[in-house]
């Protein structure tokens, strides 16, 4: 009964969606990462969206002025998208003070910073600033993973009551376990609660190393996650758990930068 159960509500979950705007969604996210040929025929392979759909969309997006197609065919963003843009930087996370932070933190230790949200059982990345080093790992805003993985999911599920935890990790996708088993995750999470940060050195990938310390929104929960990520070659424990420390400092300053500026509110 039960298995019947999850089926009909997947089943109702697709019927809910509109099938040509989810396309239009990944020829978008396509676009944003900038990786490999971006023609319309290169997404329709790439994407595996039929090529008249794709061409449709792509005129469409060109219309409205979200996208532009340059001379040899080549499609990239436009700046049709800024109003979109603007609204979006008035989200807290994407905060003057927030991207400071992530400058400083790339400027100190010259690997990628970036901020994650939660979404359902999947970490996002919101805003990141890139390391410049040549071999530096490669993190795009939108790019997602299960919270079962790395440093960044066990700050962001440090907040949640326990049963839901156990639930998202029963529910795990099975390639969430490659490099580690649910204790792991659970050794993560009460580092994260334990210390306000974890750091984790290659159990989502053994060439990389994550540290994380979890943003509160104004009522105290777990809203974001503040990250530096990057390739563990050429880094010592040591300086990974000096950099640890450095982003709890930050993300202690972000956390309470939060709430002074709601009791400014409060009091204006």
């Amino acid at each position: 009964m039960a298995v019947s159960i999850e089926i009909n509500i997947s089943l109702m979950k697709k019927l809910n969606e509109i099938p040509v705007l989810r396309k239009a969604i990944q020829v978008l996210d396509a676009l944003a990462t900038e990786e490999g040929e971006l023609t319309t025929s290169s997404l329709a392979r790439s994407l595996k969206i039929a090529p008249a759909t794709c061409y449709r969309i792509i005129q469409t997006l060109e219309h409205v002025g979200w996208i532009r197609v340059l001379k040899h065919g080549r499609c990239e963003l436009s700046v049709g998208l800024f109003p979109l843009l603007q609204r979006l930087q008035r989200h807290e996370l994407l905060d003057q003070q927030v991207l400071t932070t992530l400058q400083d933190l790339t400027a100190t230790t010259g690997v990628t910073s970036k901020v994650s949200i939660r979404e359902g059982s999947e970490a996002v990345t919101v805003v990141r600033i890139a390391s410049k080093e040549p071999m530096a790992l490669a993190v795009h805003p939108g790019s997602r993973f299960h919270l079962t993985q790395g440093a960044t999911g066990s700050a962001l599920l440090s907040g949640l009551e326990d049963a839901e935890i156990e639930q998202i990790i029963k529910e795990a996708p099975a390639n969430c376990w490659q490099y580690q088993k649910p204790a792991d995750v659970w050794e993560r999470i009460q580092e994260a609660r334990k210390r306000n940060a974890v750091l984790d050195a290659g159990t989502y990938r053994p060439d990389i190393f994550g540290i994380a310390a979890p943003l509160l929104a104004t009522d105290g929960a777990v809203q974001a996650a503040l990250i530096l990520t990057g390739l563990r070659h050429g880094h010592s424990k040591a300086q990974l758990n000096e950099w640890c420390q450095l982003v709890v400092q930050k993300a202690a300053e972000l956390n309470q930068f939060t709430m002074l500026r709601v009791q400014k509110d409060k009091g204006s």
